[in-house]
């Protein structure tokens, strides 16, 4: 088992940010806003880059785009902080090269999501993938990603880390992405017991899986709303709950009126352009939001709160 722990103050959670992918207008890569973006993570305490990964829009970019934008990362990172380089893929043999190259370049870590075009029908046939997906980084603390609304896997995550501690060396944990609470907590209890780790995926899920013992965290929220979900935490530990409560309300909102005009990831990329690092376009198929759109979005989210004091 190779570790993969950040340190919190007390009994607190670090948040590591599943940065967007920069474009420009014409959806090819930026990757000079990239130095932007590891400022900004920098500049609140995020500790690590995500990338590649869902809000990365890895799925969209070519094998060859994806490598260009890891070397980017660990070059702007520059030992700053971590880079975790998501590196699923629905082919096995080009996830094995994208791990063998962020292994090569000095990535922290490597992540993967479930193969979702020819998916594993069984525990065993996905851990086997993952299993293939990490010898190819055998230096490198491997995390399995946990997002069955996206890839169609529907096989519970802790049956998963139980198999996979036993057959991947560098299985570090499970990057859990779901609602499934019941799911969530048996992982928290399994990882604890273990060694793994979990990082929570989902946002509106927060202040409950602090209060069941997560402490980890990575999500594409951050990109514009990090230091919320950093005051909603610190209030917890302080035992003051009304206040974490009405800030993960608030992030809930938040969140909600960036997905309604078209879609959470390019609502999302519309409120970090106003309140983080404008990383361009979703790419096509996504749509992106229009200007009068993010213009509606910033008055909205302002009326709520966020900007203000939240």
């Amino acid at each position: 088992m190779i570790d993969l722990r950040y340190p919190t103050e007390g009994d607190g959670m670090a948040l590591l940010t599943a940065v967007f992918t920069p474009f420009d207008a014409d959806g090819g890569l930026d990757l000079d806003t990239v130095a932007k973006q590891a400022d900004d993570l920098l500049a609140w305490g995020s500790p690590a880059a995500y990338i590649g990964g869902t809000a990365g829009e890895g799925a969209a970019l070519t094998t060859d785009e994806r490598m260009a934008l890891a070397e980017r990362w660990l070059e702007v990172a520059d030992g700053r902080l971590d880079v975790i380089i998501h590196v699923g893929h629905a082919s096995l043999s080009e996830s094995r090269r994208l791990a063998g190259h962020a292994e090569r370049i000095g990535a922290r870590a490597i992540s993967a999501v479930a193969p979702y075009f020819h998916r594993p029908g069984s525990v065993g046939a996905l851990v086997d993938a993952c299993a293939a997906i990490a010898e190819a980084a055998p230096s490198l603390p491997f995390t399995y990603y946990h997002i069955p609304s996206v890839t169609g896997v529907n096989l519970k995550a802790s049956e998963v880390l139980i198999m996979a501690r036993e057959r991947i060396p560098t299985f570090a944990g499970v990057k859990f992405a779901d609602n499934d609470m019941v799911d969530l907590q048996r992982c928290l209890q399994l990882a604890g017991e273990g060694g793994q780790e979990v990082f929570i995926g989902v946002a509106k899920l927060i202040l409950a899986a602090w209060q069941w013992g997560a402490r980890l965290a990575i999500g594409s929220v951050y990109n514009f709303a990090g230091p919320l979900f950093g005051r909603l935490i610190d209030h917890a530990r302080r035992g003051e709950f009304g206040e974490a409560r009405r800030l993960q309300l608030l992030a809930q909102q938040v969140i909600d009126t960036a997905a309604a005009p078209a879609g959470e990831l390019a609502g999302f990329k519309a409120l970090g352009s106003v309140f983080g690092v404008d990383c361009g376009p979703v790419r096509a198929p996504l749509a992106s939001v229009t200007p009068e759109q993010r213009a509606a979005l910033r008055a909205e989210v302002t009326r709520l709160g966020f900007g203000v004091d939240g």
